[in-house]
């Protein structure tokens, strides 16, 4: 997904991106689509991640987790609370839906929140 990096741009940041604090609860989110069994024990792909707050709300469920934004600056903010979260599972690329390279059966389960 690196190369998919310098062609992003700035696509996806034509509209700002609320804070995290005014969105609901990654945890009251995940019952409203149906609760942790959603992701329990399976690869989620998090399209449009911002800052992670979904991502990381699904982690402890989740066998692994990659999110994907295309404004570099969120996706900065991501990592640093993966890594202060302590989840090895979890990591963030700067991308677009549109360009992901992934093999073809290595997702599971696809979320995304407040993605335009």
């Amino acid at each position: 997904m690196s190369s998919t990096a310098n062609t992003v741009g700035d696509f996806g940041k034509q509209v700002p991106a609320l804070s995290s604090a005014l969105r609901p609860l990654a945890e009251d989110e995940l019952r409203e689509w149906g609760g942790p069994s959603l992701v329990q024990g399976k690869r989620v792909l998090d399209l449009g991640c911002g800052d992670g707050r979904l991502a990381l709300g699904v982690a402890p469920y989740a066998k692994a987790v990659i999110g994907i934004d295309p404004d570099g600056e969120l996706i900065t903010t991501a990592r640093k609370r993966a890594g202060e979260s302590g989840y090895g599972h979890v990591r963030f690329e700067v991308g677009a839906g549109q360009s992901i390279a992934l093999p073809s059966g290595s997702i599971d389960v696809v979320i995304l929140s407040w993605t335009l």
